[in-house]
């Protein structure tokens, strides 16, 4: 079973960086952060740091809970989808989030820095989605 600390510490640290992410995306203009490489790099961290920590808890769910013994954070939350804890939706934006955050990352490919301004634009809401689908999960298990 999952630990309840765990789960507590991993959905407060989304929390926190979902909270860094919609101060930037209500006080930063596309020109200032288009032209300005450290408000970039800041972003590109904070969505690093936001979808790591969703992956980290999928992954110890999907591992505590139901078995998995992989090492991947996209095939723990397709677990988590497959398992009845998130929504279909929920998992498919995830799986997307954590090639976006290996891009950034890794480098595995150039990083648009128009692509990550639409994202801190348009795809912040999956982070409440998540850690309220998990929550309302655990308080189910309860």
């Amino acid at each position: 079973m999952a630990d309840t600390r765990v789960v507590s510490i991993k959905l407060e640290q989304i929390e926190q960086y979902h909270g860094e992410l919609t101060e930037k995306q209500k006080t930063l203009s596309r020109d200032e952060f288009l032209q300005n490489t450290t408000e970039q790099r800041a972003v590109e961290r904070m969505f690093e740091n936001a979808i790591q920590a969703c992956s980290d808890l999928a992954q110890h769910i999907a591992t505590r809970d139901f078995g998995y013994d992989g090492s991947t954070a996209k095939e723990a939350i397709r677990v988590l989808f497959r398992e009845g804890v998130i929504e279909e939706q929920t998992m498919t934006t995830l799986v997307s989030a954590v090639g976006f955050r290996n891009v950034l990352a890794h480098e595995y490919g150039h990083v648009d820095v128009e692509e990550v301004y639409e994202t801190l634009q348009t795809g912040l809401t999956v982070y409440d989605t998540y850690s309220q689908q998990i929550a309302s999960w655990v308080r189910d298990q309860a």
